[in-house]
């Protein structure tokens, strides 16, 4: 649930965002470095366009290559070792043994085994008007 509320806070702010610059370029409009070809401004802004291009390339090209060298550090580690405290649960005909780690959140749960007594419910019978 909280990374919904975060995703549209996310949403939510680049809209404000988008829409002020709309509204600044609508009410002062586009700078004359940017519509003058012949302003002489415009050849470094260029420039550092293109230098700020490639750089965006190369720290997202590094990203990848860091978060794949995690994911697969993480599948090759050696599964934690299991809890020592052993907790059950049962209701409504399923039976859950084990040691339970990891805690809330995303993890692992280790060492579980789930036993289901009978089958499942039968669905009520449909009524008719």
């Amino acid at each position: 649930m909280a990374v919904g509320r975060s995703r549209a806070w996310r949403v939510a702010g680049s809209a404000v965002i988008v829409g002020a610059i709309a509204w600044a370029l609508l009410q002062f409009g586009v700078p004359t470095v940017l519509s003058d070809p012949e302003h002489p401004a415009r050849p470094p802004l260029e420039a550092s366009s293109w230098i700020a291009g490639i750089a965006s390339l190369v720290v997202a090209l590094v990203a990848l290559v860091v978060a794949l060298r995690q994911d697969r550090r993480r599948l090759t580690e050696d599964e934690p070792a299991p809890s020592s405290i052993s907790q059950t649960a049962s209701g409504h005909g399923v039976n859950f043994v084990g040691n339970v780690t990891g805690g809330p959140g995303p993890g692992s749960t280790t060492g579980v085994q789930i036993n289901q007594s009978g089958g499942p419910p039968d669905p009520p019978m449909p009524t008719r008007p």
